[in-house]
Order: C-alpha cells, then structure tokens, then sequence
C-alpha cells in the first residue's frame, strides 16, 4: 500500500498578520500532484488540519475543495483526525457525508467506541489493502478511561491503554489477513530524533510551554503496540523519527509557522507499506511561499543586515523579524525608517532583546511578594509568565495553560503525598 503522511497544516494561519490563503492554495494543488505522482493509494492527514477551532469560510472552502479534488485520483482512502488547533465537533459534524464519500474523519475521541476508529481501507477494485486507525489529538478527560491499574505515570499509562485497545480492535477486523495496519496520533511524543537543541516542542503560536513542563506529558515509543506496521504522527512541526522506530513518524508541518521554524526544509512524507516490513519512506520537500528570515543584534548591526538584504535579490516575498538589543532612549522604529522605506521585504514582528539592559530582571521592594501568599497554581502561572517572558497572558496562552494545570495538579499532589 502506498500512503501519503502530512500533518499540521493549520489552514486559516495567518502569521503575523501575513495573509497565507494564497500559500495555502499552491500547497493544496501541488499536494495533490504528488499525491497522483507517487500514486498514493491513502492519505493521512495528522491533525491541526485548521488553525483555530473557528476557521474563516475561506479556510473551510480550501479544505472541502482539495478533498473533492481528490475524489478521481488514484487516492480512495482519506483519514483525518483533530489536532489540538481543531475543532472535533466542527470536523466530525459532516461525518456522514465524508463517510459517503470513503473519507475517514475522527475529529475528537469522546466516548465513542473504539470499533468506530478502526477502518478497512481498500483500492479501486473495492480489494482491501490495509487497515487504518484513527485516533485524534486526545484531551485528559478522554484519556481517563484507558488507564492501566498499577501505572502511576498517567499519560504513559492512558495512552499505552487507549494504543492497546485499538490495535486489539484492529487486529480483529484484520481476522488474519496479510495487509498493513496503520494508526494515527496527534501528541508529543519522547525522545524526538534531530530534536534541534533550541527546540521546545511547542506549537504553531511558539508559547514555549513544553520548556516548563518538560517530558512529564510525552508519549514514549513503548506506548505503540509492535504491530502496527506504520504510525503517522502530528503536532511536532518538523519531520522526525520517534526513539529512532522508522515506523513512528512525525511528518512535519508542510508549512513555516513561525520564524523559529525558517532555516529548516518542511516535507510530506510517502510511504510504500507492506505488512511485517520496514516502511520505505521518502521525505519530499515542500515549495515555499514566503522566505522568512530572523535578523538580530544592536541597532548598528542590524541596519547593516537590512542594507545587505536590499542588495539581495529575493524569489519570493520576503518576512522580516527583527530582535532589538534594547537601547534606552532610542526609538527603533525611527533609528531604522530610512533603510526600511521602499524596501522590498517587510518587517512583520518587532522583539526587544533585554537580557542587556542593567537590571532587567531585577525587582523592585514593591513588586516582591512571598510566597507564602501565594498559592502553588499562581506560582506555576507567574514562572510561566516569567519563562516566556511576558506580563500578561493572551487567550491563545491562558487556553494553553489550563491544558496543563490537570498535570501540574498531579505532580503537586504526588510532591505532597511524598512529603506526608
């Protein structure tokens, strides 16, 4: 069986206020020329498929566009799951009509039954040739009821169980047959091979929560069942392996979404799967919209950056992120007007680097609180805060962090009964 593996598109994304609908469309075109290319029997689409869990009507038509575009190709079996950006309810609510149409959608997992995840995927000669299993980004409450008894790490323990029991569904719709076996995720999964070392796990926005939180919400490779002969994952933004198992893949994002993101190459992954066998997989990389570059350092330094890119003759339109040694006194903005003006790129985000600036980190008597005071999820919130390097939080980061508060009370309540 030949597949195609892609994950976190996160249509709708409009970073820094750039308009990507454009880049989306070209995306979605050359997709499918590599689709009928490589003759693709499947296509997974990992989560994050929308960048918000209320996409523009323009985001939505590009997603219901592509997949009846898909409808005369060699491509018959489409899965998709929800992310963590999804919406599940408004990704399950066509299911019917997706199903009609021998597209699999697992939006979210709630209470269904496992039995309704697993699927037989089958060619043009209606012969089936594998058999899919769909599991979606899954939220705490979902997880709960497949911990193992006697596992005190409860999301190794939740997500081996739930792995556990839709590989035993699957094997039994298999019944014996010799075809491949494929599942899905959309997590964080441990021990990420070519994990950059500035690399923080974090997603599309770049709250850099996963550098608080550490390995205590990762998902081990051990958490897969042996026999599934391909594991295509999401929500990691760059294509890697999973402890060094060819079988357990992130594909990445085929996208750049954030400028953390711009010196790596952003791939599709195809893979021609047989039962039993190591996959062979080709990473293809994606054609790119925009060039996003990052440019950093004193004022000085950075005119003399900017002067260099006007003489550089750029292909594509051109994002700039400029990172400002913070100078008292001086406006950035005015300091840089005449090497900005009539310059062909655009400056899109503008970050003060005070790590230089006497006292920076510094308190004052008046902003010292014990903590005596304070109560241990204030704490967490204020190190956060601290961590990321901001005063307040904005939606996106207050969504985030009450994602984690569940973890964060088991370890206080693991810590205190250690200490009782």
């Amino acid at each position: 069986m030949k597949l195609i593996h892609t994950a976190d598109w996160h249509l709708g994304n409009s970073m820094h206020d750039i308009d990507r609908l454009e880049e989306t469309k070209q995306f979605l075109s050359w997709l499918k020329g590599r689709i009928e290319e490589f003759g693709a029997e499947c296509l997974v689409v990992a989560g994050d498929i929308f960048d918000t869990t209320n996409p523009s009507v323009e985001a939505r038509r590009q997603y219901f566009r592509f997949l009846a575009s898909l409808l005369d190709t060699c491509c018959k079996n489409i899965v998709l799951v929800g992310g963590n950006h999804d919406s599940g309810a408004m990704l399950d609510a066509p299911r019917d009509l997706l199903d009609a149409l021998n597209i699999q959608m697992v939006g979210s997992l709630g209470d269904r039954p496992i039995d309704e995840l697993v699927k037989e995927l089958k060619d043009d000669s209606n012969n089936v040739i594998g058999i899919s299993v769909a599991v979606p980004y899954v939220r705490e409450q979902e997880l709960r009821r497949f911990k193992i008894e006697g596992d005190d790490n409860f999301v190794q323990s939740t997500y081996k169980g739930l792995y556990q029991a839709v590989y035993e569904a699957a094997e039994k719709l298999r019944n014996g047959r010799q075809i491949p076996m494929i599942a899905t995720g959309h997590l964080y999964a441990s021990n990420l091979e070519g994990r950059p070392e500035n690399d923080n796990g974090s997603d599309a926005k770049g709250h850099g929560m996963r550098d608080i939180v550490g390995n205590l919400g990762t998902v081990p490779a051990s958490s897969f069942p042996e026999g599934f002969d391909y594991v295509a994952l999401g929500h990691i933004h760059y294509s890697t392996k999973v402890a060094g198992n060819p079988k357990i893949r992130y594909s990445g994002s085929p996208f750049i979404l954030g400028f953390d993101e711009a010196e790596r190459a952003h791939h599709i992954l195809a893979i021609d799967l047989q039962k039993g066998v190591e996959p062979s997989v080709q990473k293809i990389e994606t054609p790119q919209y925009y060039s996003f570059k990052r440019i950093s350092g004193s004022i000085e330094s950075i005119t003399a950056q900017l002067k260099q890119l006007r003489k550089e003759a750029s292909p594509k339109p051109l994002m700039i992120e400029i990172e400002y040694d913070y100078t008292p006194g001086v406006n950035i903005h005015e300091a840089l007007l005449p090497v900005l003006e009539k310059a062909p790129f655009e400056v899109v985000s503008w970050k003060v680097n005070r790590n230089n600036a006497l006292g920076a980190n510094s308190f004052s008597d008046e902003t010292l609180e014990s903590v005596d005071v304070l109560d241990d999820e204030e704490i967490f919130r204020r190190l956060l805060m601290s961590k990321i390097g901001i005063t307040e939080m904005n939606d996106d980061i207050k969504k985030d962090f009450e994602n984690y508060l569940p973890l964060f009370r088991q370890v206080v309540e693991e810590v205190k009964s250690e200490e009782a």
